[in-house]
C-alpha cells in the first residue's frame, strides 16, 4: 500500500505521541494532518480509533466513513469478490490474508474471512476475525452488526446482547434500537425489550410501517408477560398504522380469545386478494381468517382457508423423504456402543429438563406445571442445544476428519464434558434463579436425545406426546414463524409424526427408561397422577402448586400462553372430530401402524 512521505510524517508523529501516552496531542496531530491531506486511509483509521477511545463516537464513525472513501485496496477486494462468485473460497481467503498483511485490520478483508468461516460453520473463528477488525476500527458499524450475528451463531448470547446495546450507544437510530429490541425479544429479555419499543417509536419519524412493527412486537411482549388485554390493544394499534400487517392479524387470532368484528372479518377477506402484501404476510392474515371461521363453527370454509394459508406459507426446500433418510442415519449412528462413552458427571452442576416432542403436543403445559415447582425454573425454547450439536460436529471434523454422525461415538470423555459445560454456560444467560433444575422446551430436541445422554449425564428428558389427529391438525392450523417447514401439508405432517415416533422408539431401545413419555390426554384427564409421575422422574417431591400451575406468574412465549394461564381442561381432546372429513391426507401420511398405536386415545 503506497503512502506518501507527508502521510508517513504526521502518522509517525501521532504514533510518537501515543508512545508517551499523550493521546490528546496525537489526536490534534492527526486532525491537522488530515486537514492537509484528507486522502489518507491509515490516518483516518488511526484517528477513528483514538476518537472512539475518547468516546467521541459521532466523530469516530465519521472518520471510519472517510477511511472507506479513500481505501487504496478496492481492487484487491474486487478480486476477492470474483473468487467468491466462482466458488473459490481458498483463493478469496489467500487474497484477504495478503490484504491484512498490507493493512492490518482492513475491514473488507475481515468481512471476507468472517464470511468464509461462516460458510464452514465455524462461528467462533468468525467472531475472532471480526473482533480483530474492530480492534483497529472499533466504530465500524457494519462490523459491529456482523459481530452481533456471529455471536448469536456461536452461542455467546450474553455478549451478543451487550454488543447490540453498544451499537445503540454508538449511534441511536431506529435501526440500532430496533435491532436491540429484536434480539431481546428472541432471548426472552422481555422487560428491556418493552423499553426498547418505547425508545424506537419516536425514532420511527412517523413511518407507519415501522410504527406498526413496534406496536406488533409490543403486543407480542405483553402477551408473553401475561397482560393479554394490553397486548390485544397494542396489536389493534399496529393495524391502525398498517392494516396490511398480516402478523398483527394473526397475533389477534392466536390469542384464541379475541373475536373479530364483522368489519374486521370483511377486511381479512379482502386481504386475500391484496396485491401489496407479500406471501408471508398474506398467509398470516389467511390463518387469522380461518381461525375466525372455525370459531363461528364453519369448519368446511375454515379448512378451505387453512389450505390457502398453508399454500402461501410453504417454504421452499423441505423434502419429507430426505428428512426420513436423515432420521435413518441418526438411528444408525447412535447405537448402544456409540452411546457408551459419556461426559464426566458433575453432581453439583445445574440439571436441565428437556421437554421434547412435536409442536402443539402439550409441552407448554408440562413446562408450566414443572415451573410451578419451587425447585425448578422455567425458561423457554432455548436455542442452545442445536448450537452445541454444531460444535460437536466441528469437533468431529477437527479430530477425526468425519462428520457428526460418523464420529460422535469416537469423541472422548473430556471433549463430551466440555460440550456439556458449554451448554450449561450458554443456557445460564436465560436463567434468573439459583434453582438447581431448569427447563429447556425446544420441541425438536427430540432428535438430540442421544447427544443429551452423552454430554449431560445429569439431564432429564420428557417426551410430550398428543394423539396424532389432534396434534397434526393443530400443527396445520398454526402459523409458525420458523422451524416447522413440514407443517404446511397434512400428509407431510402425518409422515413427520411417524418419523418422530420412529426416533423416539429408537431412543427407548438404546436408552431404555431414560425418557419419560407424557401423554397429553392422560395429563389432562388424570392430572395429579401424571404430575406425580413427572416429578418423580425429575427427582423432586410432589407439590400442590404444580396442580395450580395457572396461578404461576411467568413469561410464556408459545401459542399456548393463554391456555396455560387457565385451570386444566379436557375440551382440546378430540378437536379433530369437527374436521374429520378433511383429515384423510393426515391419516394417509401417518399410516395404519402409527394410527393403531393411538386407537385407545382416539376412541
Amino acid at each position: 500500500m503506497d503512502t506518501s512521505d507527508a502521510e508517513i510524517a504526521f502518522i509517525k508523529e501521532a504514533e510518537a505521541y501515543l508512545a508517551v501516552k499523550d493521546r490528546a496531542a496525537a489526536i490534534r496531530c492527526l486532525e491537522a494532518g488530515l486537514a492537509q491531506d484528507p486522502k489518507t486511509f491509515r490516518g483516518w483509521v488511526l484517528f477513528s480509533r483514538l476518537l472512539y477511545e475518547e468516546r467521541d463516537y459521532a466523530k469516530s464513525i465519521k472518520a471510519v466513513q472517510m477511511a472507506e472513501s479513500f481505501d487504496p485496496l478496492v481492487a484487491d477486494f474486487q478480486l476477492i469478490q470474483r473468487h467468491i462468485q466462482r466458488g473459490n473460497l481458498q483463493g478469496a481467503d489467500e487474497v484477504a490474508r495478503d490484504l491484512l498483511d498490507a493493512c492490518p485490520g482492513h475491514p473488507r478483508a475481515i468481512f471476507t474471512l468472517a464470511h468464509i468461516e461462516e460458510s464452514r460453520g465455524r462461528h467462533e473463528q468468525r467472531v475472532d476475525w471480526i473482533q480483530q477488525g474492530l480492534n483497529h476500527t472499533p466504530a465500524n458499524l457494519v462490523l459491529r452488526k456482523l459481530l452481533v450475528r456471529a455471536l448469536e451463531s456461536s452461542g455467546a448470547y450474553r455478549h451478543a446482547v451487550e454488543t447490540a446495546k453498544h451499537l445503540v450507544e454508538l449511534q441511536e437510530t431506529f435501526e440500532t434500537v430496533w435491532g436491540l429490541a429484536s434480539i431481546l425479544l428472541r432471548y426472552g429479555q422481555n422487560e428491556l425489550a418493552l423499553e426498547m419499543c418505547d425508545r424506537a417509536e419516536p425514532l420511527a419519524s412517523g413511518d407507519r410501517k415501522k410504527l406498526s412493527e413496534v406496536a406488533l412486537v409490543r403486543g407480542q411482549l405483553l402477551r408473553i408477560v401475561g397482560s393479554p388485554d394490553e397486548g390485544i390493544a397494542a396489536l389493534k394499534k399496529s393495524l391502525t398504522h398498517n392494516p396490511l400487517n398480516g402478523a398483527s392479524w394473526w397475533g389477534l387470532a392466536d390469542t384464541k380469545t379475541y373475536e373479530f368484528t364483522p368489519e374486521e372479518e370483511a377486511i381479512l377477506r379482502r386481504l386475500q386478494n391484496e396485491p401489496r402484501m407479500d406471501r408471508r404476510q398474506k398467509a398470516m392474515s389467511a390463518f387469522a381468517l380461518a381461525r375466525q371461521l372455525e370459531t363461528k363453527g364453519d369448519t368446511t370454509q375454515a379448512m378451505a382457508i387453512y389450505h390457502e394459508a398453508n399454500a402461501l406459507g410453504q417454504p421452499e426446500g423441505f423434502d419429507i423423504d430426505l428428512a426420513c433418510a436423515a432420521a435413518g442415519r441418526l438411528k444408525n449412528a447412535f447405537t448402544e456402543d456409540a452411546l457408551a462413552t459419556r461426559a464426566t458427571p458433575d453432581h453439583d452442576a445445574p440439571i436441565p429438563i428437556f421437554i421434547v416432542g412435536l409442536p402443539r403436543s402439550g409441552s407448554t403445559l408440562i413446562e408450566q406445571i414443572l415451573a410451578s415447582h419451587t425447585q425448578i425454573e422455567g425458561t423457554m425454547e432455548l436455542p442452545v442445544l442445536p448450537g452445541t450439536k454444531r460444535r460437536a460436529h466441528v469437533s468431529c471434523v477437527d479430530e477425526f476428519k468425519a462428520g457428526y454422525l460418523e464420529a460422535i461415538g469416537q469423541l472422548p470423555e473430556a471433549r463430551l464434558t466440555a460440550l456439556g459445560q458449554s451448554y450449561l454456560t450458554e443456557s445460564s444467560f436465560f436463567r434468573s434463579s439459583e434453582t438447581l433444575k431448569f427447563t429447556d422446551k425446544m420441541p425438536f430436541n427430540f432428535e438430540h436425545v442421544g447427544l443429551i445422554h452423552k454430554i449431560l449425564p445429569q439431564a432429564v428428558v420428557i417426551d410430550a406426546r398428543r394423539n396424532p389427529l389432534d396434534c397434526g391438525l393443530s400443527i396445520y392450523k398454526q402459523s409458525f414463524s420458523h422451524g416447522s417447514a413440514f407443517a404446511h401439508d397434512l400428509e407431510t405432517i402425518g409422515k413427520y409424526y411417524s418419523l418422530y415416533l420412529s426416533i423416539m422408539d429408537h431412543w427407548e431401545r438404546v436408552l431404555p427408561g431414560q425418557v419419560l413419555r407424557v401423554q397429553y390426554e392422560s395429563l389432562v384427564r388424570s392430572p395429579e397422577k401424571t404430575v406425580r409421575r413427572m416429578l418423580e422422574h425429575v427427582g423432586v417431591p410432589f407439590e400442590l402448586g404444580c396442580l395450580a400451575f395457572h396461578t404461576t406468574h411467568r413469561a410464556v412465549r408459545t401459542a399456548s400462553s393463554e391456555q396455560v394461564r387457565q385451570p386444566i381442561y379436557t375440551r382440546a381432546i378430540g378437536a379433530w372430530r369437527a374436521f374429520d372429513t378433511h383429515l384423510d391426507p393426515l391419516r394417509k401420511g401417518l399410516g395404519d401402524a402409527s394410527m393403531a398405536r393411538f386407537a385407545d386415545v382416539l376412541d
